[in-house]
């Protein structure tokens, strides 16, 4: 089992590659998730997204309720911020994305987003690639169908998904390495 990045949800192997899709039947009964299940989802605090939102980062909910774009964006700050201060996390998802109220400026929905970084992980881990050639192949290969809704977004989006991807191989080194000087060092 491992968990889907950026979420406390265990998936069984294979799954990883479905992304978001993983995550969509929560929101199929309901009109959208509130702030404690966004948080139970993602493993992090109240205060934390509704500070997030008020800076801009993530999107107003509408009647306090979070839809699926609210979601991605959420775990996608979260799975980053291992690596990147969360300023710079912002940086890269305007970079993609614009405005996080206004979602006519995005080249990608952040659920697709999302789907395509826990695929790009999935192969990363899966063949032990750590170079930014090798995570860029991979990337390329991935978004293979993705359609530009203007020229020079596919290279927006291929760079984003790069530094994204190598963060999240940083974070996940940099885990590591504290495990295993806990385990044989002690705190």
């Amino acid at each position: 089992m491992r968990y889907l990045p950026g979420t406390v949800i265990e998936v069984e192997d294979g799954r990883l590659q479905f992304g978001f899709a993983n995550l969509s039947p929560l929101f199929s009964a309901t009109k959208g998730l509130t702030l404690s299940q966004i948080c139970e989802i993602a493993g992090i605090e109240p205060t934390t997204v509704q500070n997030w939102i008020k800076r801009g980062w993530v999107a107003h909910p509408e009647n306090k309720r979070y839809a699926e774009n609210h979601l991605a964006r959420i775990i996608i700050l979260g799975m980053l911020r291992g690596a990147f201060q969360l300023e710079r996390i912002a940086v890269i998802l305007r970079f993609v994305n614009g405005s996080a109220d206004d979602r006519g400026d995005d080249i990608i929905p952040d659920e697709t987003l999302y789907t395509h970084l826990c695929r790009i992980i999935d192969a990363v881990e899966t063949a032990r690639l750590t170079e930014p050639d090798g995570v860029r192949a991979a990337i390329e290969k991935d978004i293979a169908d993705y359609a530009e809704p203007y020229p020079g977004a596919r290279e927006k989006l291929t760079a984003a998904l790069t530094v994204m991807t190598m963060a999240y191989i940083a974070s996940s080194i940099k885990s590591l390495a504290e495990k295993m000087c806990d385990e044989t060092i002690g705190n």
